[in-house]
């Protein structure tokens, strides 16, 4: 593509129709006539050699072409635009606005509470509003409800602007009085207990049991709780064990007369990331709370 002969102010459009999916969507986003803005989609498909976006059923989707696109040309439009505002320094204390953010138990226990102690001093007219995170989150990013989602990097797959935050691992607690675990628990003990799962849909198949079915093993799940904070009272309650993540693990151990054991097993680890709408890639409020949120993790 010879770049003198294209008009720049196509990648805008060019990118606002990868995220939108959408004739339409595009052209109210971008204040333009829905024909000026197919003609601009006519001029890209001719520059680009690709159709971009493609009828399918009755919907809009993108070309592969189109999805590699996107990620390059929100780093290159960001850079234009942090070039052109050098000048405008984000001043959070002098902001007011509420911050959605959309998480589970894991990012409300384990990241909101650090956020907050840093925004009361330093963002004391900047709230934040902590909505449940359920299946329809990515839509709920992509019509603005809210400006962040943290958890799981799986359950974030299908959204288009992520970054993983950090990793975590898997800890097993007990009450430290428990007749039969002392110290160390062998996989035998593990699978002759009764366990805890925390599942905020009902009874099914966690983590932890897809690795144990794959050994050809089974768990009996005596109790299924929808939230983390009934797990210590109920641990320190029973002889039954929990397998959770390791951090929230740590902080409930502190607090409860519970014992840190080391699953018998190799349960692996699973991503902790955040999602954000694209046309917020380069809104001055969301790039310092991302950072807010980068800093916490690099603490903990």
């Amino acid at each position: 593509m010879d770049l003198r002969n294209f008009d720049l102010n196509l990648l805008v459009v060019l990118h606002t129709l990868i995220a939108e999916r959408s004739v339409s969507n595009t052209a109210k986003k971008l204040h333009l006539s829905q024909p000026a803005t197919s003609a601009a989609l006519k001029r890209l498909r001719v520059a680009l050699d690709d159709r971009i976006l493609v009828r399918d059923g009755l919907q809009m989707v993108l070309t592969p072409r189109a999805e590699e696109l996107f990620a390059p040309l929100t780093a290159i439009l960001g850079e234009i635009d942090r070039t052109l505002t050098a000048s405008e320094i984000f001043n959070p204390a002098k902001v007011e606005r509420t911050m959605r953010i959309a998480t589970n138990d894991y990012g409300a226990f384990i990241l909101i509470p650090p956020l907050m102690n840093r925004l009361q001093s330093i963002a004391p007219n900047i709230d934040v509003e902590v909505w449940e995170i359920g299946r329809d989150a990515i839509a709920a990013l992509k019509e603005g409800k809210i400006d962040l989602a943290i958890c799981d990097g799986w359950t974030l797959k299908q959204c288009q602007c992520t970054e993983v935050l950090f990793s975590e691992t898997f800890t097993c607690l007990a009450r430290a009085e428990h007749p039969r675990i002392q110290g160390e628990l062998t996989i035998d003990r593990y699978l002759a207990e009764e366990h805890i799962l925390v599942s905020p849909r009902g009874r099914v198949r966690g983590h932890v049991d897809a690795v144990l079915a794959r050994q050809g093993w089974e768990r009996r799940v005596r109790l299924t709780l929808p939230h983390v904070l009934a797990v210590p009272a109920a641990v320190s309650a029973t002889d039954c064990i929990v397998t959770i993540a390791s951090r929230i693990a740590h902080q409930l151990a502190a607090s409860y007369d519970l014992q840190i054991l080391s699953p018998p097993i190799d349960v692996g680890d699973f991503q902790v990331a955040m999602a954000w709408r694209s046309a917020l890639t380069n809104d001055l409020a969301i790039q310092w709370l991302q950072g807010e949120l980068r800093s916490i993790c690099a603490e903990i």
